[in-house]
């Protein structure tokens, strides 16, 4: 017989309602697994498949991507097995967009779950992007007596980070600054990697930051030594993005 007080109903309602907070808490635990694996697969994904989109202006096949994608989950997600590379379209064509890259990843989640509710999740992440094949042609090819015309394209260098001034390659503000270059054996062959942010480390194609008038390394975007930096761009594009010529060098 239970005797009608508060105490009784606190204890009453506590016995209910605490299984049921727990099972709570556990379900969102595992949820926040889930989702947690969800999002580093993404990451990887896009990852890889930027790495491979940097790359494509100059490398027109990739066999070893999958191998590359497939290893690179399974050593970074221990709670994962059966990832498979799925759907790899390597610079297809799509109406008026060239250049593009697809590519997904199926794989199953492993989580134990009280009760025994099911420990088994089939999952999949898909990405699309373009290559970084320059770029799109517009209209017949350029004849030869066109290419002897002077003509009104010129490269200029902006900061995309800070300023809205386009300057030229002489430009005290540009040379004192890093450009921002793709990572090549080539570049390799001239700089060597910042010790200060270990970029020796960093794959081919990605982006990294060199100072050609100064040091003889290249660095990450996240080193100290990189406050700002340069890209090159046609000077009608830069107009375009609403940049204005450097009122030092003139814009070139």
């Amino acid at each position: 017989m239970i005797s009608n007080t508060k105490k009784g109903y606190f204890t009453l309602e506590a016995a209910i309602f605490l299984p049921i907070f727990i099972i709570g808490v556990l379900t969102l635990g595992y949820c926040i697994k889930l989702y947690s694996t969800a999002d580093h697969v993404a990451f990887a994904l896009l990852d890889e498949t930027e790495h491979l989109a940097a790359q494509a202006y100059g490398v027109k096949t990739a066999p070893f991507f999958r191998g590359k994608l497939e290893q690179r989950l399974e050593q970074e997600n221990k709670n994962m097995d059966q990832i498979k590379a799925t759907g790899l379209r390597y610079l297809y064509e799509d109406g008026n967009r060239e250049g593009l890259i697809a590519t997904g990843c199926q794989y199953r989640v492993r989580l134990s779950l009280p009760f025994d509710m099911g420990h088994e999740f089939e999952m999949e992440s898909r990405v699309r992007c373009r290559g970084f094949i320059g770029k799109r042609s517009q209209g017949e090819p350029m004849g030869f007596d066109e290419m002897e015309k002077n003509g009104d394209g010129k490269l200029v260098w902006v900061f995309p980070s800070w300023g809205k001034r386009f300057h030229s390659e002489t430009c005290r503000y540009v040379k004192a600054h890093a450009r921002q270059l793709v990572l090549t054996r080539r570049l390799k062959s001239q700089y060597k990697g910042c010790e200060l942010c270990q970029s020796e480390d960093l794959p081919m194609g990605v982006y990294v930051y060199c100072f050609p008038d100064a040091g003889r390394a290249y660095h990450k975007k996240t080193c100290s030594m990189i406050e700002k930096y340069t890209i090159e761009m046609e000077k009608e594009d830069a107009e375009a993005k609403g940049y204005q010529a450097c009122s030092k060098c003139g814009g070139g």
